[in-house]
């Protein structure tokens, strides 16, 4: 296969021509997007430039203080933005999404980066920066979805919940726990079933176009997504588990 093209500062800066389109929809059916997109675009542009001259220098270096300090930047964003979209208040909750995201990177990036990919060193940041990057990214979605959900129906529901704990119920939150998972994890199983047939995931089709043979992007597409699911189902049980322990006062009142 051929190497990745090189893509130059002028061909792209031209090809952000192609956001007149969508800003001209928005502007003509007067949605009210056009401000919000363009400062997206604007900071996704600055974000993605700073992450790539720093993941250059991290790739330079190649230090592990280094590689960890920015997966702990990285750990700590993901988990005041799961708890900030999420509705929960901050403070111990956002303890708890972080201990359930280290908890699932625990679990997945050993076998991954050392019985399957084969790093030389393991926290080689070639490897454990994008690597967690999308394990992350995923579990950050399914954690906002979790928590929402569960958080939502202990106060929707609280007659049910009420009725559970006056019941005896050993675990009253169960049944709420149980609908967190589902909501978090179904988006997720219902993309991974049409994967290939409806969709080609990005990672793989930046493969491709980057020179890296078909069957290779396909086993390491494979890899991602199994890992993926993993880290989400680990984090969320873990965080739906932590915050389970303290959202509750003696009596089993939700004071969150």
């Amino acid at each position: 296969m051929d190497s990745a093209v090189n893509l130059s500062n002028v061909s792209l800066a031209f090809f952000y021509l192609l956001l007149l389109l969508p800003l001209g929809v928005f502007s003509r059916w007067q949605l009210g997007l056009s401000k919000v997109a363009v400062i997206s675009v604007l900071r996704m542009t600055l974000q993605l430039a700073v992450v790539g001259i720093y993941l250059q220098t991290l790739f330079s270096f190649q230090h592990l203080g280094l590689n960890l300090f920015w997966l702990s930047v990285m750990v700590l964003v993901a988990g005041f933005s799961i708890c900030r979209r999420s509705g929960v208040p901050l403070g111990k909750a956002t303890v708890a999404v972080i201990v359930g995201l280290l908890v699932s990177l625990a679990v997945v990036l050993p076998p991954m980066l050392i019985g399957l990919i084969h790093a030389d060193p393991w926290w080689q940041a070639q490897y454990l920066i994008p690597v967690s990057g999308m394990l992350l990214g995923n579990a950050l979605t399914a954690n906002v979805l979790a928590l929402e959900r569960w958080y939502s129906c202990l106060k929707e529901k609280s007659n049910e919940y009420q009725f559970y704990l006056a019941m005896g119920a050993p675990h009253p939150v169960q049944p709420f726990q149980r609908e967190a998972v589902k909501a978090a994890l179904t988006p997720q199983l219902a993309s991974m079933s049409t994967l290939g047939i409806v969709a080609l995931p990005g990672m793989m089709t930046g493969q491709i176009l980057g020179g890296t043979a078909p069957i290779l992007a396909v086993k390491y597409q494979i890899a991602i997504m199994i890992a993926i699911l993993v880290a989400a189902a680990v984090s969320v049980a873990t965080t739906l588990g932590v915050i389970s322990r303290f959202a509750f006062d003696p009596y089993g009142r939700l004071k969150l």
